[in-house]
């Protein structure tokens, strides 16, 4: 009777603690994404693309774009963030891919060349269409993070600290949004880009 009573208690304790748990981790997660208004003009930039092509940002005018920085062999924050990303587009009506980019630009340039990108987009089902994935060499790419404000700190080959943002861009090249933190919500982003979409 006692064994059964303390058995009983271990499984409800067990479960109170659990839900603890998940709570305590979705606050984390909520405080970890800070959502800040901005108004930053993106400069012109020229990077090289997936398919080893060259990528003119200029040629994006007049459409609303969202960027996110990652690296291809990131264990942590870039997968969570380029999965966010995947939602976004997935989240576009067919009519906002025409208007909708997304761009995700490597933190190490090293590891991630054009070939390794286009084999991390199709790990994460991009659709190349309106989603380019950026390299570039690394005075070109130092320019990019800088007017970003994006933080890159190499610490070892294949191993980078870097300020994980995800941008929303207007149709003027200004910088609008910024998503600083591991795991940006998708809805919201999807929110933001509408809003800059509105006539």
């Amino acid at each position: 009777m006692n064994l059964g009573l303390t058995s009983c208690l271990v499984v409800i304790a067990l479960s109170i603690n659990s839900v603890g748990v998940q709570a305590v981790a979705h606050e984390v997660q909520k405080k970890t994404v800070e959502r800040r208004a901005v108004v930053i003009p993106i400069d012109a930039f020229t990077l090289v693309d997936q398919n080893s092509s060259e990528f003119q940002f200029s040629k994006l005018a007049g459409r609303v774009v969202v960027v996110a920085f990652a690296y291809t062999t990131c264990p942590d924050v870039c997968p969570l963030i380029t999965a966010a990303l995947r939602q976004v587009q997935s989240g576009l009506t067919t009519d906002e891919h025409k208007k909708v980019f997304l761009l995700t630009i490597t933190t190490d340039p090293e590891i991630d060349l054009p070939k390794v990108l286009a084999n991390y987009g199709k790990r994460y089902g991009a659709d190349f269409a309106n989603w380019s994935f950026l390299t570039g060499d690394q005075a070109a790419l130092q320019r990019v993070w800088k007017n970003f404000g994006v933080g890159v700190k190499r610490k070892g080959r294949g191993l980078v600290d870097h300020t994980p943002l995800t941008a929303v861009i207007d149709r003027q090249g200004k910088m609008r949004v910024a998503y600083v933190g591991p795991a940006p919500d998708a809805k919201a982003i999807l929110r933001d880009v509408r809003g800059l979409l509105a006539p």
